[in-house]
């Protein structure tokens, strides 16, 4: 600024600063209430959170544990599949009829889990593995011959449903 101001300018632009000031003071009062109570609200929200965290941290691990340790106790040893003939041809179908043996009477499956439990026994023997369109062939003959019961037809997207009686 110039030297040369009156001093009623002076005042004013004092006055003005001055006015600002009071102003900025008074909002960042306001804010400074605001930001306090939000702290306030924040700590409170991350003390029970943590507790929560903690609580569920420590119940989490026993849980994971305790559910390994049932789910281990439930796996049951795959039993060990009857000898088959070194130098014999292994037939899919055959094996399924083996595993169809051993089901329960009254239990109800399909071609796909019958696949799946004969490859999950025999997988390592077998060149390829049993699918489910072999075995549904193998099931449809036991059913004509009257050895299972079909409890539900299959179709182009839904597949038999076989009892054993």
């Amino acid at each position: 600024m110039s030297a040369r101001l009156s001093v009623a300018e002076v005042l004013t632009h004092m006055e003005a600063q001055l006015a600002r000031h009071k102003e900025r003071e008074t909002y960042h009062g306001e804010q400074e209430t605001y930001h306090r109570e939000q702290k306030a609200l924040h700590a409170v929200e991350h003390e029970t959170i943590l507790q929560h965290y903690e609580a569920f941290k420590a119940t989490a691990g026993v849980a994971v544990e305790i559910a390994a340790r049932t789910a281990e106790a439930r796996e049951p040893e795959p039993p060990n599949p009857p000898e088959l003939q070194p130098g014999q041809r292994i037939i899919r179908s055959r094996l399924a009829a083996r595993v169809l043996e051993e089901i329960p009477e009254g239990s109800t499956f399909g071609a796909a889990w019958l696949a799946e439990e004969v490859n999950r026994r025999y997988g390592q023997h077998l060149k390829k593995p049993a699918n489910a369109r072999l075995v549904s062939a193998a099931l449809r003959r036991k059913a004509a011959n009257g050895e299972l019961r079909l409890v539900q037809e299959g179709g182009a997207h839904r597949e038999a449903v076989y009892a054993k009686e």
